[in-house]
């Protein structure tokens, strides 16, 4: 356990140790579960924080993925989603004429759902800037950090969709996305969230280094238009969607049956996930959309005044 660790949103030393994972074990269940062998990236086990000043909780030491990595993540069907209620929340925010920055944009999913053709992305991977062009998407292979350094208050607005979390540096990226928005612009991301159900997954490694470096509480967004003198226009918790709902019950009788823990691989836990996951079969049927609990993903507007 590190001492004096510096939060990566407020940089404070005052955060506390709350869980370790295992190098040994987090490489086993990425093996197990996605055939992944993230064993060149990963050199240490990993501790979990949480922040007192800003409540963000986070991975120390910052491990992230590489393109490689992600191009292995990219064969799954459900890694990349072209339909996502997120997108469906936030165009309603965009009108003609804006002008939309994407940061993470993958392939540019989101420019189906824009009126307006004044749209740049951001992403790492020159595959997706390959695919985006084939449509007449423009992608830049950039960060935002090092846009913002030419690109200052031309935007009326700058969208991430599940990105915030993948970065080891939140703070300049919050920080170079302020910069590029005009007066009166809105910055809108979107992040799995902390407060739902997926604060209780077991073996959820896709929450975990090297993939999701930071998890994210409605506190921190407050935390955020605090700090950056922004308006917190709206935060919005989608459903647990059809997708996530055998998930959801899992997780829901796992940890009604054994306490819960990041990782588990012990024989105990492999039959409990069995029996979860029949029990969460069998509920299944009787369970319907407005039974649900607020899901995976929370949208944060913020207006910069």
């Amino acid at each position: 356990m590190k001492k004096n660790v510096v939060c990566p949103l407020c940089e404070s030393a005052t955060s506390i140790f709350v869980n370790r994972v295992r190098k040994k074990d987090l490489l086993k269940i990425y093996k197990k579960f996605i055939k992944i062998d993230i064993g060149y990236l990963i050199n240490s086990d990993i501790d979990y924080y949480e922040c007192l000043k800003c409540g963000l909780r986070f991975y120390y030491p910052h491990i992230t993925g590489d393109e490689m990595f992600y191009n292995a993540l990219q064969k799954f069907d459900w890694y990349y989603m072209d339909e996502k209620e997120e997108y469906h929340f936030v165009k309603e925010y965009i009108s003609n004429n804006d002008n939309v920055l994407e940061v993470g944009s993958g392939k540019g999913a989101f420019v189906k759902y824009l009126t307006t053709d004044k749209y740049i992305g951001l992403d790492f991977s020159e595959n997706a800037k390959k695919m985006a062009a084939e449509n007449g998407i423009i992608i830049e292979n950039d960060t935002i950090e090092n846009y913002a350094k030419f690109h200052e208050e031309e935007f009326d607005f700058v969208v991430s969709f599940q990105v915030l979390e993948h970065v080891s540096n939140p703070k300049s990226f919050i920080e170079a996305s302020l910069r590029v928005l005009k007066l009166g612009g809105l910055l809108i991301v979107s992040v799995p969230s902390e407060d739902s159900f997926l604060k209780y997954a077991v073996n959820s490694i896709l929450n975990m280094p090297p993939h999701h470096i930071t998890r994210w509480r409605d506190k921190n967004f407050e935390f955020i238009a605090k700090k950056y003198n922004l308006e917190l226009i709206d935060i919005f918790h989608e459903k647990v969607n059809e997708y996530h709902k055998l998930w959801y019950l899992h997780t829901l009788v796992r940890n009604s049956l054994k306490n819960y823990e990041l990782i588990d691989v012990s024989l105990a836990g492999k039959f409990i996930n069995k029996l979860s996951s029949f029990i969460a079969k069998v509920l299944m049927r009787g369970i319907k959309k407005e039974m649900l609990p607020t899901g995976h993903t929370v949208i944060a507007v913020f207006k910069k005044i």
